[in-house]
């Protein structure tokens, strides 16, 4: 039997695909051949850099769920700790001041739960007061525009062609929803069944190839993946593992509470579940799954890949007790992890003389670091 599950650290890991590698056939995902090695993470990645970001202590991010890039700006969510979103101005990492306060007051949000950034404009996720603040930056300020009122909760989103889609909350009888510019309701999809119990940290991904942009959307439980960008659901991607398409789960009548939870997935046993995607690069992708109670990390660059067991990695490269640092972005072709340095495991013999050890010395002031880097697979 499944022991109760709990969602462990190394869950927000960043999981992440791509939709023009040749390890990605048309429609289907393909999960690399696991490997029984243990590998430091220095070994698997390269294009290594760190850049220190820096402001007063009140902004700056000491987690972080998401980050964004635009021409001109990084964007970071740190939806569960302080709940806030930061800005950063892209060529110097100096905080921006935005016009976005907590509170009661109708210019003001309850929480943050997410954001989408698109071009120069940040859209803010309240979803707590049920509304979306637009912020939108030129001429280096940003202005606050009038807010959009939800007719549905949201707990995620994502920008469309046609407005905006939702991962839905508090008890709706459909999981997605399209909203218009103004928060009207559309058209709502898949049942929220005990499929929808968990989700992944960010379950809408862009999928950036030049000028095009795709927005796709994924569950934990469910390998068929759509795409969502254009106001409808698309069939975007099927994952396959060992020569075999994963098939969505076919029995989801289960309560939704962890008793639930537990024999749903004892029904997914013998096959990989609890995918977690947030984001992608042109060429390579890091792909998180479960088979039962063993997380693998599925790492793929330009068609070449392994998969590791979670236990086989040893993390000599943020050095913050994470198995592999805390992915959740992409900047061009090159992953990005926020690096607390009050988190850091400076008594780890291999922090001696290592990148990030450098890093710090040359900024002993800056409090988080942005780590960006590359897939370098064998």
């Amino acid at each position: 039997m499944l022991k109760n599950f709990s969602f462990p650290a190394f869950l927000i890991l960043c999981v992440l695909y791509s939709c023009n590698t040749p390890s990605k056939n048309e429609n289907k995902i393909v999960i690399p051949p696991e490997s029984s090695e243990n590998r430091n993470v220095i070994s698997l990645v390269r294009e290594v850099k760190f850049y220190p970001l820096t402001g007063e202590p009140n902004q700056i991010p000491f987690e972080s769920d998401k980050i964004d890039f635009s021409d001109q700006l990084i964007v970071i969510g740190d939806f569960t700790l302080s709940q806030s979103v930061f800005v950063f101005d892209k060529k110097t990492g100096s905080a921006l001041g935005i016009p976005l306060k907590k509170g009661e007051g109708p210019n003001e949000v309850r929480a943050v739960n997410d954001f989408w950034l698109e071009g120069e404009n940040i859209y803010v996720l309240d979803g707590i007061g049920r509304k979306i603040v637009p912020l939108s930056f030129s001429n280096g300020s940003f202005q606050q525009l009038e807010h959009i009122n939800l007719e549905i909760p949201f707990r995620k989103l994502a920008k469309t062609k046609t407005g905006f889609v939702g991962l839905t909350g508090g008890g709706q009888a459909d999981a997605l929803a399209f909203v218009d510019e103004s928060g009207k309701l559309i058209s709502s999809h898949l049942p929220n069944s005990i499929e929808f119990f968990l989700s992944p940290p960010n379950p809408f991904h862009k999928l950036v190839n030049g000028n095009q942009v795709q927005v796709i959307f994924n569950s934990s439980f469910n390998p068929e993946i759509i795409r969502v960008d254009n106001g409808e659901i698309q069939p975007f991607s099927g994952i396959e593992y060992e020569g075999t398409l994963v098939k969505k789960p076919e029995n989801t009548d289960f309560i939704k509470n962890q008793e639930g939870l537990n024999g749903f997935r004892e029904s997914l046993a013998n096959q990989p579940s609890l995918f977690t995607i947030l984001e992608t690069t042109p060429e390579q992708f890091i792909f998180l799954y479960f088979i039962q109670d063993s997380p693998r990390l599925a790492l793929s660059s330009t068609g070449q890949g392994s998969t590791f067991r979670i236990e086989n990695l040893k993390n000599d490269l943020s050095f913050d007790n994470q198995p592999f640092p805390k992915v959740v972005g992409v900047n061009g072709s090159r992953f990005v992890a926020l690096i607390n340095t009050d988190q850091l495991n400076r008594e780890d013999p291999a922090f001696a003389g290592s990148a990030l050890e450098k890093a710090t010395m040359k900024h002993p002031d800056a409090l988080v670091f942005i780590l960006e880097f590359e897939l370098d697979i064998d």
